[in-house]
């Protein structure tokens, strides 16, 4: 077992890696360690062990509210198996996904469509249905209780997925946004695009960024990994990006969806190391990018767009 990597962000908020497909700095799991104890993100069934020695590491042996920000499986993938570990806990979920954590097949089926079975099995593992009586249904401006007078914030945060929800704190500033603004490979480092069919929306989520930038957040908790304090750089940097690369898979018209792929990654790279970063940098990031799905989620979203 991999020794628990724990930092303490504040004297009630911990961020724990998850060490999702079993590297560091994969997945940041958030526990509010207050009165009302909640969990931000889960990870996949397939790494679970992890975050639950992390857990037990703490002396964590009850949690009120399990919250995830989307159901794609490598945030919310292992949410049934952790239900059962802790069985007073409400799971949170966006209203859209509810179904989907109560009967998981669906879900699984479209997650497949995608990777393929063999390799959805091995990397994220399967899922464990969760009784409706333990779901809690959110949406925009609901709250999940930390005790007292503190609370997490919901946001609908639609752009990545439509059932997208983002936490935030008032009391700390803390902004958890899932993978609404994309991925941030390790902390510190750019932001880079996700764009998954089938309900990538460039609009919806420049919108949300755009109200995420008034909110007067003091740090981003990236799912994917870890705080960041630069926040207006980051929600800029997001955008900017993202748009970026709706345009190159736009020009790509000619290629075929592999064809594209590989382009993609080509002129992402050469970009990147154009503004200084290293391979090995970038080779992190690649690690963890699997193309296909980038170009068939901008495609489909673009088939939308024009005639």
């Amino acid at each position: 077992m991999t020794r628990p990597r724990i930092e303490r962000l504040a004297d009630d908020l911990y961020v724990i890696d998850a060490f999702m497909e079993s590297r560091p700095q994969r997945l940041a799991c958030y526990l509010y360690d207050t009165p009302e104890r909640v969990l931000i993100e889960v990870g996949p069934s397939s790494t679970l062990d992890h975050l639950v020695a992390s857990l037990d590491h703490l002396g964590i042996d009850d949690l009120a509210t399990i919250v995830v920000t989307h159901i794609h499986l490598d945030h919310a993938g292992g949410t049934g198996h952790l239900a059962t570990r802790y069985p007073r806990a409400n799971i949170g979920v966006h209203r859209q996904g509810a179904r989907h954590l109560e009967n998981p097949d669906r879900l699984w089926r479209s997650a497949a469509r995608v990777y393929g079975e063999e390799r959805l099995a091995a990397m994220w593992g399967r899922m464990e249905p969760i009784a409706s009586d333990r779901l809690q249904v959110l949406d925009e401006g609901s709250v999940i209780s930390l005790g007292g007078q503190r609370k997490l914030t919901v946001l609908h945060t639609p752009g990545h997925a439509d059932h997208h929800v983002a936490f935030f704190d008032e009391h700390n500033g803390g902004l958890f946004v899932g993978d609404a603004l994309g991925v941030c490979y390790p902390h510190g480092h750019f932001v880079m695009p996700v764009t998954p069919p089938p309900e990538f929306n460039p609009r919806a989520a420049a919108i949300q960024m755009h109200r995420m930038s008034e909110l007067g957040a003091q740090f981003i908790g990236f799912a994917h990994f870890g705080p960041a304090s630069d926040v207006a750089s980051k929600l800029a940097e997001a955008e900017q990006r993202m748009w970026q690369w709706v345009g190159m898979v736009r020009a790509m018209r000619h290629l075929d969806d592999d064809a594209a792929a590989r382009e993609l990654r080509a002129q992402t790279y050469d970009a990147y190391l154009a503004m200084g970063f290293s391979r090995d940098d970038l080779d992190s990031y690649d690690a963890t990018v699997f193309w296909p799905m980038q170009v068939t989620g901008i495609r489909r979203w673009l088939s939308q767009q024009e005639p």
